[in-house]
């Protein structure tokens, strides 16, 4: 036998030593590790501080388990400026009233209901020809007093305006309290209120449908063709309405004249080379008070510009309504 040979066979034998344990070693430390584990789980000490649980695993309380799934709530329908049935409170002056986006005939049975449920101020007269609510009468800074609630058709189509207003009895004569001297804020903003908690109204009052008939804007036509607007609202309002209505028209209000009724606005005509007639640079439209309800709207164009007259009328009244 070779040298190599005998080396390998030594190696061979070496490793097979080391790694030999015989079966009853094995049983030994199996017995061994079993006595140890069931000390440990038999001691009193261990069993005694159960710490190294409860803190890593805390459970405070009891669960609870619903038997039945609750349901959200569904939002109440509400009066909103993103629908149709819009609500605003307007003010001009010391005058105020409630815009809706409704036919006064669909507004009145909520009038009535806000009175009927009021428990200061009770339904008293009202006359559904004339959009006059009335409540009953009151005692108020040691006067006789009493609420009116007047609908009438909005500038814009479908909708109503409620001007409410605090009367006093004067010998006989119901005349307005002024603001400062009244409770009209703490009423029309309890109104308004009342109006926006409502869900909109989908019926209507048979008796106000008159109320939808009268039109605050009207376009005339006169004997020369030009056309004017008008406007049955006192000067204040007509002011204000015209010059809201040229904003939103796109209109550039170069300067404008309370005192004279007047707006100066910026006007461009592209005119053809061969047209005689100049471009334009500047209109007046003037706002006229004929009565102290009712006003016009009119231009300071003539025949030569009936075109452009009218197509600054129309675009005013498309504005109001």
């Amino acid at each position: 036998m070779s040298i190599l040979n005998q080396i390998i066979i030594l190696l061979l034998f070496v490793s097979c030593a080391t790694n030999f344990i015989s079966e009853d070693e094995v049983k030994e430390d199996k017995i061994k590790f079993k006595d140890r584990n069931s000390s440990i789980l038999k001691s009193k000490e261990v069993l005694k501080d159960s710490s190294f649980i409860v803190n890593r695993y805390p459970i405070s309380g009891e669960v609870e388990i619903p038997q039945e799934q609750t349901k959200t709530p569904r939002p109440k329908e509400l009066f909103s400026a993103s629908s149709e049935n819009e609500i605003r409170l307007h003010k001009l002056g010391e005058v105020r009233w409630i815009y809706l986006g409704l036919e006064p005939s669909s507004v009145w049975p909520m009038a009535i209901e806000f009175l009927k449920s009021n428990e200061i101020y009770k339904l008293g007269t009202y006359d559904p020809s004339t959009g006059i609510i009335n409540s009953k009468n009151f005692r108020f800074n040691n006067q006789e007093t009493k609420i009116e609630f007047k609908l009438e058709r909005g500038l814009q189509q479908s909708s109503t305006e409620i001007f409410v207003t605090h009367l006093t009895n004067l010998n006989g004569n119901w005349e307005i309290i002024p603001n400062e001297n009244s409770d009209l804020n703490k009423i029309v903003n309890e109104f308004y209120d009342f109006l926006s908690s409502s869900a909109p109204s989908t019926g209507t009052s048979l008796v106000a449908l008159n109320l939808n008939v009268s039109n605050k804007t009207e376009v005339v036509t006169n004997q020369n063709g030009s056309k004017f607007i008008k406007l049955r609202v006192n000067f204040a309002r007509a002011w204000a309405a015209t010059r809201r209505s040229l904003q939103l028209a796109g209109y550039k209000i170069l300067d404008e004249d309370r005192n004279t009724g007047k707006f100066y606005l910026e006007y461009i005509v592209k005119r053809s080379i061969l047209s005689r007639t100049p471009s334009l640079s500047e209109v007046e439209v003037f706002v006229k008070e004929v009565s102290s309800d009712e006003c016009i709207i009119s231009t300071n164009l003539n025949e030569d510009n009936l075109d452009i007259s009218q197509d600054i009328i129309s675009q005013i009244n498309q504005a109001l309504s």
